[in-house]
């Protein structure tokens, strides 16, 4: 269990897990509490929040070469 752990800890220091669960929480409230703030929102909300959320899984924090 220690060894997942060290594994998941430098996860948690990056931007991008952050980014994508934040976009995940609003995109869960806006589509299971059906908040509505205008057509032009709710458009730029149904494309911008899924690609935060996948930008966040496909993130890699330990590689720090980028490749």
């Amino acid at each position: 269990m220690k060894e997942f752990i060290k594994k998941i800890a430098p996860r948690f220091k990056s931007w991008a897990l952050w980014v994508s669960l934040f976009a995940l929480a609003v995109f869960c409230v806006k589509e299971f509490l059906g908040m509505d703030i205008s057509e032009t929102v709710d458009g730029f909300m149904n494309v911008l929040l899924p690609v935060l959320v996948a930008f966040g899984i496909v993130n890699n924090p330990t590689d720090r070469m980028g490749i």
